[in-house]
């Protein structure tokens, strides 16, 4: 009797699961966020590709791109990235980063952009998100996490493993040696060694920001 009542219960609670998946499909589904897309390709040059759940692709103009995506860009390429709020991030060549976080509503609070760059030089132009008062952007990478305040600024080896350039904004530099904010346009600071505290702000002679611009520029205009 005791194993008839059990049974009865198993099966009423396996109908209680399948009424609810069929009224809430919503509700059966998980991690559909990581299928949202977040940023599309809006201009690239030569070659690059996404590295997806095991399968990398090649990118063209306009593809879509998600959370935990890893793109790529071959030797001579350049890449543009525009996301959901406006924020570009131009890569260089050979560059590597992963998409590690964004979270965009423009009517809320809390919203956030994290990305990993493991090679290369970029520039990251901040959009939407930038004016918000409560937001968290930052782009991290091997040797400093740069937390950026509404933003544009340039990044990657230069003479050092890390160089930036603030060209807008203000922008935190932050190593485990310690940390440099720069806000005035045109000075920039280089960490010299992983775990060094990155230099005082210093301004950069004409010379060397056109070699920093010289590594995110496209060619063909």
């Amino acid at each position: 009797m005791n194993e008839r009542f059990q049974n009865g219960v198993k099966a009423l609670l396996l109908w209680a699961v399948l009424m609810v998946s069929c009224a809430f499909p919503a509700l059966a589904q998980t991690g559909a966020d990581r299928g949202e897309v977040i940023a599309h390709v809006s201009r690239v040059e030569n070659l690059a590709s996404v590295a997806r759940g095991g399968h990398e692709t090649a990118l063209q103009i306009d593809a879509p791109l998600h959370l935990d995506d890893t793109v790529m860009t071959a030797a001579d390429t350049r890449l543009e990235i525009t996301f959901v709020d406006g924020t570009t991030l131009t890569l260089g060549e050979k560059a590597s980063i992963t998409l590690d976080s964004y979270v965009y509503t423009p009517t809320q609070t809390g919203n956030q952009l994290a990305v990993s760059v493991v090679q290369g030089a970029f520039l990251f132009v901040s959009g939407q998100m930038g004016k918000q008062a409560d937001r968290d952007m930052s782009v991290r990478t091997a040797y400093a996490t740069i937390g950026i305040r509404g933003t544009t600024f340039w990044g990657g080896p230069l003479d050092n493993p890390l160089d930036v350039l603030l060209l807008d904004g203000k922008v935190e530099v932050q190593t485990p040696g310690g940390a440099v904010v720069l806000d005035q346009p045109g000075k920039g600071t280089t960490v010299p060694m992983a775990g060094q505290s990155p230099t005082p702000p210093t301004s950069w002679a004409d010379d060397k920001r056109q070699r920093a611009f010289a590594t995110i520029t496209f060619k063909r205009q």
